[in-house]
């Protein structure tokens, strides 16, 4: 691969990790927050919204954001793969 395709498989891994905060999924336990996580296929986000009046919503990343960089690893990979199929149905 030249370094044109390289860059474009890796910006478009990232796009589509932090297109997939999309996705979301409710983890409320039931201790008087709302819980809930965004990402696909890792949650990577976490917002919590605390039901008491005057606390402010908090977003965190999960694990420090190694979920976050596991999904755009994950993506830029797949998006690796669609390039190569591309390439070879292509000629």
């Amino acid at each position: 691969m030249k370094l044109k395709p390289i860059l474009l498989v890796i910006v478009s891994g990232v796009a589509v990790a932090l297109l997939s905060a999309v996705y979301s999924q409710d983890m409320t336990l039931g201790l008087g927050a709302s819980i809930t996580g965004y990402g696909l296929p890792l949650l990577w986000l976490k917002k919590v919204s605390i039901v008491v009046p005057g606390n402010p919503t908090t977003y965190s990343l999960y694990g420090s954001g190694l979920y976050l960089l596991a999904d755009i690893a994950f993506w830029t990979i797949i998006a690796a793969i669609i390039y190569i199929v591309y390439k070879q149905v292509k000629k």
